[in-house]
């Protein structure tokens, strides 16, 4: 008998204009999800290599990931819903799942779709088989998916670093069971908060402290698993707000009492969350005093991570204005500038508009001229640990445009900018320019913290700004902090 993995991510921003669609994932079935993963340092790859060592037999299901956008279309989640079902319905008797969602994906018509995914493992499975669950830290968890689910796991990292090794404690725990050692049971706490993502960093500050607490309870035995959620704030549905979950071997009431008291201590830490944010011309004239380089300017705004759709010009407008005392690199999604480009070929001198191609509430195009540097197909591979590492991913076609010393690397589509990769697979060497700017609130500090030599995060509008009262908020259950200030709440 096998034990049946999967995978099906993406995180949602319902603000987003940017529908998903079903061919965002890329999805694989049957034996190509073990070519997408083993080996590779994501939670799926964390199944595979302890599945590998106890020579247990894998059932392998479907691999999907999309990078962050708005709602999947209604037609294609029924799709993917659908073929996720019937590709687990043909195993023949599995003795368990495992699976990897990333807990804050929605849908046309649908707010929860892990919570309807795992309702779909249930209908196949029935209520004895095990399923084991790997959430990011962000997620946000839904009645639906602690009633489905036997044990779920969430990261102890952001940036998110230790998605191998979320996988590698929820295989480690289905086997515990299958074999008898181990019999889960879950606890659970929803608060109604959401935390900016800028200032969450488990490396130092109040989510370091929570989850040196939840680690050290694991350490301790007293739980399996005690996992803190901050929730992907830029959602507005109503079973909304961050939570944590304790994973404990056959007690509900301890399981509820620990995850009661990292509850409370994450309630109480809620004002310790708040971001510091600079004004880009400021940020600019900070970077150019630096000596050397890089310094990062993280546009967290319009960060393709949290569902922006990566063509704020917040930034760009500011920098081809700007004085400069060394070479700049940005990543802009402007599909119709890379058709022009393309168009021109290399070394062609072109003014064009760039930038607000798809939230031109928050952007307007801005007017430049370069020179076509370089045309692509957009492919690129991340390399740095977190985010996939290994796993081709793609901008479309794209192009490189000099202005002045500005290096604007334009795609058709989004990406994750939190890697040095993106900009290097494209002859841009962030550690050798004056200023980078990334589209991300924090998680690219895990592979840029190392070489920069300062860090900034500016203030532009866009649909993942962490000035959460900017929103346009109209289905979020209130009332819900910081939204609503004065509330009070016990865990």
């Amino acid at each position: 008998m096998a034990i049946a993995i999967a995978s099906i991510m993406q995180e949602s921003n319902t603000f987003s204009p940017v529908k998903t669609r079903y061919g965002d994932f890329s999805p694989v079935f049957g034996r190509e999800l073990l070519e997408r993963h083993e080996g590779k340092l994501t939670e799926t790859g964390g199944f595979i290599h302890v599945l590998r060592k106890q020579r247990q037999e894998i059932a392998p299901v479907c691999a999907a990931w999309a990078i962050t956008a708005g709602r999947l279309i209604r037609a294609d989640f029924r799709r993917l819903l659908g073929e996720f079902g019937d590709a687990l319905a043909s195993i023949p008797n599995p003795e368990g799942l495992l699976l990897s969602m990333h807990g804050a994906q929605t849908a046309e018509g649908e707010d929860d779709v892990e919570g309807a995914v795992l309702g779909v493992a249930r209908q196949v499975l029935g209520p004895l088989i095990p399923v084991v669950v790997t959430l990011d830290l962000h997620a946000n968890v839904t009645a639906a998916m602690v009633r489905h689910a036997n044990a779920i796991f969430g990261y102890h990292t952001y940036p998110h670093v230790d998605m191998f090794e979320a996988g590698v404690k929820a295989a480690r725990l289905m086997s515990r069971t299958l074999a008898g050692k181990c019999r889960p049971a879950m606890g659970w706490r929803k608060l109604p908060l959401i935390v900016p993502a800028e200032n969450a960093s488990t490396g130092k500050g109040p989510m370091h402290d929570l989850i040196e607490r939840a680690k050290a309870r694991e350490k301790a035995g007293a739980v399996e698993a005690l996992s803190v959620f901050t929730v992907q704030p830029w959602m507005d549905i109503q079973e909304m707000g961050g939570a944590v979950v304790a994973v404990t071997d056959g007690s509900a009431k301890r399981a509820e009492r620990e995850a009661a008291g990292l509850a409370q201590r994450f309630w109480d830490s809620r004002q310790r969350f708040e971001a510091s944010l600079t004004p880009v011309p400021e940020a600019i004239a900070e970077a150019v005093a630096v000596e050397g380089g890089p310094v990062v300017l993280a546009e967290s705004s319009d960060s393709t991570g949290s569902g922006s759709p990566g063509d704020s010009t917040g930034v760009l407008k500011h920098l081809v204005r700007a004085e400069l005392n060394g070479p700049a690199a940005i990543f802009v999604v402007d599909p119709a500038a890379v058709r022009t480009l393309h168009a021109a070929g290399v070394g062609a001198s072109v003014t064009l508009p760039v930038g607000g191609a798809f939230d031109r509430r928050n952007s307007k195009p801005v007017q430049v001229t370069g020179r076509v540097r370089m045309l692509s197909d957009g492919r690129w591979t991340p390399r740095a640990r977190g985010y996939n590492p290994g796993i081709e991913q793609s901008m479309g076609v794209a192009a490189v445009l000099d202005v002045g010393r500005v290096q604007i690397l334009i795609g058709s589509r989004s990406t994750m900018t939190v890697d040095p990769e993106l900009f290097r697979s494209h002859g841009i060497d962030p550690l050798y320019c004056k200023i980078v700017v990334v589209k991300s609130p924090l998680g690219f500090r895990a592979a840029y913290a190392p070489i920069a030599k300062k860090m900034i995060v500016v203030d532009t509008p866009g649909v993942s700004t962490a000035n959460f009262e900017r929103l346009p908020w109209k289905r979020v259950t209130r009332p819900i902090y910081p939204l609503d200030r004065d509330l009070e709440w016990r865990a």
